[in-house]
């Protein structure tokens, strides 16, 4: 009997070291993983800030087209009263 228990802790002890490696490949893993989340996060807050970038250049332009728009109606009134005798 005292064999078996002998032979039960040499198999369980032999376990250990593949099961302390397993850990450690895992706590690396998951500090990688954290990582590539913060710059992932970083990234996405840049994205967002380029965007509102954008939306505020698309509402610009978008003024800049309405004016556009109103100083070309007043050009076509200038030329209108300039061709009428």
């Amino acid at each position: 009997m005292i064999k078996i228990w002998d032979w039960i802790f040499k198999v369980l002890s032999a376990l250990v070291i593949p099961l302390l490696i397993w850990g450690v490949s895992l706590e690396v893993r998951l500090a990688v993983q954290d990582t590539v989340i913060q710059r992932l996060q970083e990234d996405v807050k840049a994205a967002l800030a380029i965007r509102e970038g954008l939306n505020a250049n698309t509402n610009a332009l978008g003024q800049l087209d309405v004016r556009i728009g109103a100083v070309n109606e007043s050009l076509k009134e200038i030329k209108s009263l300039l061709r009428t005798p």
